[in-house]
């Protein structure tokens, strides 16, 4: 059918359109046009078979098909029969459970005014407008823009390089050690501030290692 099908689309040297013979074209065509068949035979028995039996599958089923040369070479030639395995996954059917049988603790938290106030004044702080410092060094809770290059054992790391990152400082946003050693610092100056990873830290490889930053402010804001 496929190949009668192609008999009125191809173009071949020596025919008219559409008169093609179809002996002629199954030499030419014959082993695309057998492959192009059974994939859909595959998907159309593979449909019936899965709708019959009621499966739901939770995944593209798997399929086997021969892989020996002189089978390949039979099967799209026409020689032998198509046989595959198919290997699926299904959903297995839900049993609800009785929901009236379940406890649950719902668990409650005091708010405190305190909480109240230590939120907001948090929100606060995040919100706070800043404006360029005109005099004067950076001091405890001014917000600095440092450049920085870090090295362990004077080697560079991965990701211990940043450019134009805002720091306030006293807000523990760095690692220990790190905003308190930007006090004093002016804008425009460079400073090496040596600082350790704690042991706990994310990355395994810097926890508990001594490093340099060097480190430069290009601006101060109060």
């Amino acid at each position: 059918a496929k190949l009668v099908d192609l008999k009125d689309k191809v173009r071949l040297n020596g025919f008219r359109p559409g008169k093609v013979p179809v002996a002629h074209l199954k030499k030419i065509y014959g082993r695309s046009v057998m492959a192009e068949t059974i994939d859909q035979t595959i998907s159309d028995t593979n449909r019936q078979l899965f709708e019959d039996r009621g499966f739901r599958l939770a995944g593209e089923p798997k399929i086997t098909m021969p892989t020996e040369k002189d089978q390949v070479d039979e099967l799209l030639s026409g020689k032998t029969d198509l046989t595959y395995t198919v290997a699926i996954e299904v959903v297995p059917p839900i049993q609800l459970a009785d929901f009236k049988s379940f406890s649950v603790e719902k668990p409650v938290v005091d708010v405190s005014d305190a909480d109240v106030d230590d939120a907001i004044k948090r929100i606060a702080e995040g919100s706070r407008p800043y404006s360029a410092k005109t005099e004067g060094a950076a001091e405890k809770d001014d917000r600095v823009t440092i450049s920085f290059k870090g090295t362990i054992n004077g080697e560079a790391f991965e990701g211990g390089t940043g450019e134009g990152i805002q720091v306030v400082i006293g807000a523990g946003q760095f690692i220990p050690g790190f905003e308190e050693q930007l006090i004093g610092i002016g804008t425009g100056e460079t400073r090496t501030l040596k600082v350790s990873f704690p042991k706990n830290y994310l990355n395994d490889k810097l926890a508990g290692q001594p490093a340099e930053f060097e480190t430069t402010a290009t601006l101060i804001e109060v």
